[in-house]
């Protein structure tokens, strides 16, 4: 390897080095603190870098933030990946790949990961961005977690794979709003049978899609005795 070749190398690791030391430095703020109150020069002086790196990683404070929020979700997204890896490999179609994905889904710790995301982003209930800053959360890592379940089940269409995916992510976002209206995000163990009523109202609505409701078939009529 030539020097030139290791400059690039040790400038993009040093990058890394700064963009992680932010991060960290904003989840402990924000554990001390119990919500994102501070400014970027506290944020700086904690990774211990300059007011100008913490810019040229991130173009605001907020960014820093979600960033934040998004690796928690990414825990979450870890024990997703799992419990799908302990899970067997369907048939390819559809319904299977739904199947394994609820499976998973039910098994993974969210209402903890949504009670920390509102704390973080709720602002109190104040802010009406707040539902939508979990939402763009849940969106951040859909695309990721499309491709893997597409790696998953080859035999599954890319596309219907991301729209599955996408429609779950959304649904959970959509579900984590009500829990939180109706709970305060509050996790304990009446909360959490709230957060699975909604979990299973929202997988059978998009199970069972929009269409008509299907009728029982009709019956064969009895042969009339009098009819030879």
């Amino acid at each position: 390897m030539t020097v030139k070749s290791l400059v690039p190398d040790r400038r993009a690791a040093l990058k890394a080095k700064h963009r992680q030391a932010i991060v960290d430095a904003a989840d402990a703020l924000i554990a001390e603190r119990g919500a994102p109150r501070f400014s970027v020069d506290e944020l700086a002086e904690r990774a211990d870098v300059s007011r100008r790196t913490v810019f040229n990683h991130f173009s605001s404070l907020d960014e820093v933030v979600m960033t934040a929020c998004t690796r928690v979700l990414t825990g979450a997204v870890d024990e997703f990946r799992a419990a799908t890896a302990a899970t067997p490999v369907g048939d390819g179609s559809r319904a299977s790949l739904f199947a394994e994905v609820i499976q998973a889904m039910q098994g993974i710790d969210l209402p903890s990961v949504v009670s920390y995301l509102w704390g973080v982003l709720g602002d109190d209930g104040g802010d009406p961005r707040s539902h939508s800053l979990i939402q763009d959360v849940f969106t951040r890592v859909t695309e990721q977690l499309s491709i893997e379940m597409a790696e998953r089940s080859p035999a599954t269409d890319p596309l219907e794979a991301e729209v599955l995916v996408s429609s779950l992510m959304n649904g959970i976002a959509v579900v984590a709003r009500h829990w939180i209206m109706r709970t305060g995000a509050v996790v304990d163990q009446g909360t959490r049978a709230v957060w699975a009523d909604l979990l299973e109202r929202m997988v059978t609505s998009i199970r069972t899609g929009y269409g008509p409701p299907a009728t029982a078939a009709t019956a064969p009529a009895e042969p009339d005795p009098a009819t030879p």
